[in-house]
């Protein structure tokens, strides 16, 4: 499962690491200095490379993976 995170992008693992820890849209976007629908785009993307079903089912993933 690790190989899945070697395909995202940097600024999509900093998206995936915010969303496992529980941080919203919102918060990601402020942290990161993005535009919120940014984040959204992000959040679509990385869940689609790694066949997550929703940000739950990619945190879980990326757990799995030991990204955090």
């Amino acid at each position: 499962m690790a190989e899945a995170l070697q395909g995202l992008t940097r600024r999509e693992t900093d998206v995936l690491k915010g969303i496992c820890e529980g941080k919203s849209n919102k918060e990601i976007a402020r942290d990161l200095e993005l535009q919120e629908v940014t984040v959204k785009l992000h959040v679509k993307t990385l869940s689609r490379k790694l066949g997550a079903k929703n940000r739950t089912h990619a945190a879980m993933i990326a757990r799995d993976a030991g990204l955090s």
